[in-house]
């Protein structure tokens, strides 16, 4: 009887809160231990703590790679690489290109040429460039052109062939009062080609016209003289009012009456630049 109330007494010791119902342990749902997500991290996603990093990221390597490209890289006309051109290949172009002109139905063709000229002055009007021709040149028989190219106009003069001849076209014009580098200097002039859809004797006139070019730089006599005063006689009646032609014409006539051999020589290739400008105009 005494164990009954030992063991009665010892079971009345919990509390009486403490007691659980005998459903108790089937009703309660059991707690779930939160289990750390590999996108979550102290209760924030690992998403929102790595978005900053990687923008930043990205950030980063938009302006270092800009500054690689900047650094590397030189848009400037003069890192452009030049391709040069060799006169064999410059040749075979022209010619090739002389050859699609013919299928073209082109008959005639004057390739591209570039030479030195003399330079005497550059103008905004015309008026002041045969200003200086009238004033200046013509009392010392120098003799001119005014030529226009893009709105400007060039008063120019010999028609350069060699560069050794240089030296003494310089000595004619300094002795004639001029000055080097003050009254004149020496440019380059580039002649485009041209190409013309002629036939018959227009075609053979033109054709004859620049095997008296190619002879007119090698030589300066009568002989020549006398080819260049028949070619213009039969010129055709399309190139009648052509100005370069006519001014060629009165330079012949002073050349025919020419005793000094460098102002010969000089008429002379000017009436060549006037001949390549005639060519030149064509197009």
């Amino acid at each position: 009887m005494d164990e009954q109330k030992k063991v009665r007494v010892t079971m009345n010791q919990y509390p009486q809160h403490e007691k659980k119902h005998d459903l108790e342990h089937y009703l309660t749902p059991k707690k779930s231990n939160p289990k750390s997500s590999f996108l979550t991290f102290n209760g924030r996603t690992m998403l929102a703590k790595m978005v900053k990093p990687i923008l930043l990221a990205v950030f980063l390597g938009v302006i270092f790679g800009a500054g690689l490209i900047y650094y590397f890289s030189d848009l400037s006309p003069d890192a452009v690489p030049v391709t040069t051109v060799d006169q064999d290949d410059e040749e075979s172009n022209e010619q090739q290109s002389s050859g699609e002109g013919e299928e073209n139905g082109e008959a005639f063709s004057k390739p591209s040429t570039e030479y030195e000229v003399i330079q005497f002055g550059l103008f905004s009007s015309q008026e002041n460039a045969d200003e200086l021709v009238q004033d200046k040149l013509k009392p010392n028989s120098i003799p001119a052109i005014v030529q226009e190219d893009g709105g400007q106009y060039y008063v120019i003069s010999h028609l350069v062939s060699e560069e050794a001849e240089k030296s003494s076209v310089t000595d004619w014009l300094e002795s004639t009062g001029l000055v080097y580098m003050e009254d004149f200097f020496y440019k380059s002039w580039g002649f485009d080609r041209v190409s013309l859809n002629v036939e018959g004797e227009p075609l053979n006139w033109l054709n004859e016209g620049l095997s008296i070019i190619e002879s007119g730089e090698s030589q300066n006599d009568e002989t020549w003289r006398n080819e260049l005063e028949s070619w213009l006689s039969k010129r055709p009646s399309q190139y009648e009012e052509a100005s370069r032609l006519n001014q060629v014409n009165n330079l012949l006539g002073e050349l025919s009456n020419e005793e000094d051999d460098a102002q010969s020589d000089f008429i002379q290739h000017t009436i060549l630049l006037n001949l390549h400008l005639f060519y030149t105009n064509l197009s």
